[in-house]
């Protein structure tokens, strides 16, 4: 099989959420050449489009993807509240231009709210969300991080009015962390929106590279990603490292049981959430990576087959020991205006 006739059961998109300067929130590819290497790879071996946040590595994500020949394949991206009032209607429409400007010559296929902003009536966000896009700033309409209940009420809002509607919905989804299975996906399935997964190796913990929580603490073992606290004053970082640091003995745990079957834990995500998951025809699946090796592994183990029996028994009591650490899918703001 040639690289160019790869194909995967659901489409991948790559996460470009560390393109970026250095010293910006997540950037790992720094340079215009490590983006370009990046694309060049990617779009060789079937991926299918890329992704990234006018917050990603502080903005510059989205600048690195416009200066990045990305062969053809289209670009989302996503609106981050990180204001009150920042998806109201006029704050709104300069986010979206501005993503649009810095993106450019690509064009933006989905336009995303990137997690809720509960301090502006969503009537109020939907309706400039439908003039930008009539006014061609976009193709498609997202969400990312928004509770079932929202997801319900944005469509209903938006079908009575006649406006653009959600179609694709982009969340957390490993084999670790399934809680949309049980509320979200049946409410995405009912108003047929598409869901895209991202973080199909829960935050790198599936790689397999830390053992105990101690490691999250380690300047020396995290340095350099999402759980090294000690570079950064980004709340997000903090965020991370201790909502996964409680977990680490369960990955640890899942990882023993995975070396004695001889298959590494990211090719056992990665092959789980291909094969294995709720995921349904339309659906996609979002890789990202700090490093080329990485990327050049998770092409490699998205497009293996199946997993065995043991092993799917294997990661679903694991997964059922995670439960207690999942709370919630969708993203708390500490302004939020409903409950």
């Amino acid at each position: 099989m040639s690289e160019s006739s790869i194909q995967y059961k659901f489409p991948l998109i790559f996460g470009a959420a560390t393109f970026g300067k250095k010293g910006t929130t997540f950037s790992q590819f720094h340079t215009l050449e490590e983006a370009q290497a990046v694309a060049d790879l990617f779009a060789s071996r079937g991926g299918s489009a890329f992704d990234t946040s006018d917050g990603y590595a502080n903005g510059t994500s989205q600048e690195y993807l416009a200066k990045t020949d990305l062969k053809g394949l289209p670009v989302d991206t996503k609106i981050a509240p990180t204001f009150p009032g920042a998806h109201a209607p006029e704050a709104l429409r300069k986010a979206v231009q501005a993503a649009a400007n810095a993106l450019a010559p690509h064009k933006i296929r989905i336009l995303y709210l990137h997690f809720p902003d509960r301090s502006v009536p969503y009537e109020d966000t939907l309706r400039e969300i439908d003039a930008l896009h009539k006014e061609g700033y976009f193709e498609q309409f997202g969400l990312s991080n928004f509770y079932s209940w929202e997801v319900a009420e944005i469509y209903t809002i938006s079908k009575l009015k006649g406006w653009v509607l959600p179609t694709v919905y982009q969340g957390r989804y490993n084999v670790m962390e399934r809680n949309t299975e049980d509320e979200l996906f049946p409410c995405l399935r009912r108003f047929g929106i598409a869901f895209y997964a991202y973080s199909p190796l829960a935050g790198g913990l599936l790689t397999g590279k830390w053992n105990k929580p101690e490691d999250l603490d380690n300047v020396n073992l995290v340095a350099g990603t999402r759980y090294d606290t000690t570079t950064t004053d980004n709340p997000i970082y903090k965020i991370f490292h201790d909502k996964y640091r409680q977990v680490v003995p369960s990955f640890a745990a899942l990882t023993q049981a995975l070396d004695a079957a001889k298959i590494p834990p990211a090719e056992a995500a990665l092959r789980w959430i291909q094969h294995h998951s709720a995921l349904k025809p339309g659906d996609v699946v979002i890789i990202g990576a700090s490093k080329m090796a990485q990327i050049e592994n998770s092409l490699k183990c998205s497009a293996l087959g199946p997993l065995p029996e043991n092993i799917i028994q294997l990661l679903d009591q694991a997964s059922q020991s995670f439960k207690q650490y999942v709370t919630q899918y969708a993203r708390v703001t500490h302004y939020d205006g409903r409950k």
